[in-house]
């Protein structure tokens, strides 16, 4: 991968950009570097993997200090913190326009209404309820309990590489299933998100989803061949996150298009939001599966 995916000399450096528009990190960007991220959409999962990081560090001290369930609210809700809500916003509006009776323009209305209905509220609670719960049943699936059934008598460090595994395979690949919503939609008439849709192309698909997988299968190949799944169970594993990521990206561009007529800001948070509990779901069922 060369220097110029990560940073141009002249336009700022990409990375710094995407934390200054999608978290709470001190970061500045101008227009200029706005414009620069733009052209290099397909890099956001660079984003993610700096989440994942923080992630997994607050979910691997969280569990030490607490049980993995309470370990999972605290990791969950620092992810919304570390996003501003952003995608959580997003998520909830995107949950009020599908529930919204009535035509097209209703749906839109209730999609762009700053008021929160009962859909925002029960698809929000929904998928906050099922991201703790997976989350925290993947990391009691290799923790301390049942260490010695999955490692023998290894160390610890293994299972503590697969406590961090989780979120920041989750984040990544939350990114890339932003990315191919925005890919696979038309853009809305103003709103950040019509800059971002109309950069996204298949062609950004296959390079988000390439980078992601550099980052994904290696990690999770590392974290689990050695484990009771072995080589085999984490490339299928790696495979089948990479794959859900994209399957949602795409059924909720699908949805929003068949909805709203476009993809907007509120459509791409909602992405990111769902394919991360997927992506946990499906490394859940993989685990599951082999035991």
């Amino acid at each position: 991968m060369s220097d110029d995916i990560i940073k141009s000399p002249k336009k700022g450096n990409i990375l710094t950009t995407q934390l200054s528009m999608f978290s709470i990190l001190p970061f500045n960007s101008s227009q200029e570097d706005v414009e620069n991220f733009c052209s290099r959409f397909w890099t956001v999962p660079l984003s993610g993997l700096v989440f994942g990081v923080i992630l997994g560090i607050v979910f691997l001290i969280s569990t030490y200090l607490f049980t993995a369930l309470p370990a999972a609210v605290i990791t969950v809700f620092a992810g919304h913190m570390l996003n501003r809500f952003l995608h959580f916003d997003g998520l909830m509006d995107f949950g009020d326009g599908l529930v919204a009776h009535g035509d097209h323009e209703k749906k839109v209305r209730a999609l762009k209404d700053s008021n929160v209905g009962a859909g925002a509220v029960g698809v929000a609670m929904m998928i906050s309820i099922l991201a703790v719960v997976v989350l925290s049943t993947c990391a009691s699936a290799v923790g301390p309990d049942v260490s010695d059934m999955i490692y023998g008598k290894k160390s610890y460090f293994y299972w503590q590489l697969a406590v961090l595994l989780f979120p920041i395979c989750a984040e990544v690949l939350a990114k890339n299933g932003l990315y191919v919503a925005a890919a696979f939609g038309k853009p809305a008439s103003g709103g950040l998100g019509e800059i971002f849709t109309s950069s996204a192309n298949m062609n950004g698909i296959i390079n988000s989803t390439l980078l992601s997988a550099a980052i994904v299968v290696p990690l999770t190949l590392l974290v689990m061949f050695d484990s009771y799944i072995g080589i085999v169970g984490a490339v299928i594993m790696a495979l089948l996150m990479i794959l859900v990521s994209i399957a949602v990206g795409y059924a909720v561009s699908r949805i929003a298009m068949k909805a709203f007529g476009f993809v907007n800001g509120d459509v791409l948070g909602a992405a990111n939001e769902l394919s991360k509990t997927a992506v946990l779901m499906s490394a859940l069922m993989v685990m599951i599966l082999w035991l």
